[in-house]
């Protein structure tokens, strides 16, 4: 393989991660602080702390200012 098909099948991997990553954030807002959205919030905090671990920019993924932990509040009720 050379080096246009390594950074071909690189930047495919990183669009399919980033589409799993953005269904995830659907998911785990959809079910914010209930027990349902803890699988989604699981996956998503492991993939953001492992990203951060490799030195991967988070940019790449969709994760640039992401924080993980707010999909463990509730949301909030407008007023």
């Amino acid at each position: 393989m050379n080096e246009s098909e390594s950074l071909t099948r690189e930047s495919a991997a990183l669009a399919c991660l980033s589409e799993v990553i953005d269904l995830l954030k659907e998911q785990a807002d959809e079910h914010r602080g209930e027990v349902e959205g803890l699988g989604a919030y699981q996956a998503l905090s492991r993939i953001f702390h492992n990203a951060q671990a490799y030195g991967l920019p988070l940019e790449l993924i969709g994760m640039s200012g992401f924080d993980p932990d707010i999909y463990l509040q509730p949301k909030r009720q407008a007023a």
